[in-house]
């Protein structure tokens, strides 16, 4: 079974933090960023999830930054500290402090699940072949390209048997800190639907039941 290990760089205070919310992880807390490189020398087991807080690291490395190859959280006081960072560097997460701890976990959640879905880049959704890594979805000759927002929706309630609220996917996917409204999701969801109608002929891809959203297929 795929253990998920959490590690924290920077920020002792925080680790203690999850350390007493009891999390599901394995926690481990680096001090700075030369510990990540030491640690990544070493074959990896676990599928790991790095939490860097900007503020308390000294400058970082970006040439090495971008060879870890799984998910990164970043989080910073400030979101301009974040500029340098964000160019290039996949599987990432910014996220403006403070941060609520249970969205944090659900945000941790999403980062596993798309990382996960990378190392199977392809992958099957009732009748349909989902590409990861090209960003389309499938069923026969027919074939749409999804932007990654599209892709996030799919992911998420494919893993959401007994469905998800507007609300739900709303925070869990854009997460508390990004501007996003119920109009923004709508037109995000709509233009999903329209497109999956016009280009797989299929009307109810993604049906609504009693105010959860679901994958039917």
């Amino acid at each position: 079974m795929q253990n998920y290990s959490i590690i924290t760089v920077g920020s002792p205070v925080f680790f203690e933090c999850m350390q007493e919310q009891k999390t599901e992880y394995n926690l481990q807390n680096l001090k700075s960023f030369k510990e990540v490189k030491e640690i990544l020398k070493t074959p990896l087991i676990d599928i790991y999830v790095f939490l860097f807080f900007v503020d308390d690291l000294e400058k970082f490395d970006l040439k090495e930054l971008k060879k870890i190859k799984y998910p990164k959280i970043f989080f910073s006081k400030k979101s301009e500290n974040f500029k340098t960072i964000k160019k290039d560097n996949v599987l990432s997460i910014f996220l403006e402090l403070p941060v609520n701890y249970q969205d944090l976990e659900k945000i941790i959640k999403l980062a596993i699940l798309k990382f996960k879905f990378l190392f199977q880049s392809k992958v099957e959704i009732g009748k349909y072949n989902l590409d990861k890594n090209e960003r389309t979805i499938s069923y026969g000759k027919k074939s749409a390209k999804l932007t990654e927002r599209e892709l996030d929706i799919i992911l998420y309630l494919s893993g959401k048997k007994e469905g998800a609220t507007k609300q739900e996917i709303m925070k869990d996917i854009w997460s508390h800190r990004e501007e996003i409204d119920s109009h923004t999701y709508e037109t995000h969801l709509y233009r999903l639907r329209q497109k999956l109608q016009s280009k797989l002929s299929d009307k109810k891809f993604i049906t609504v039941e009693d105010g959860k959203y679901f994958i039917s297929s």
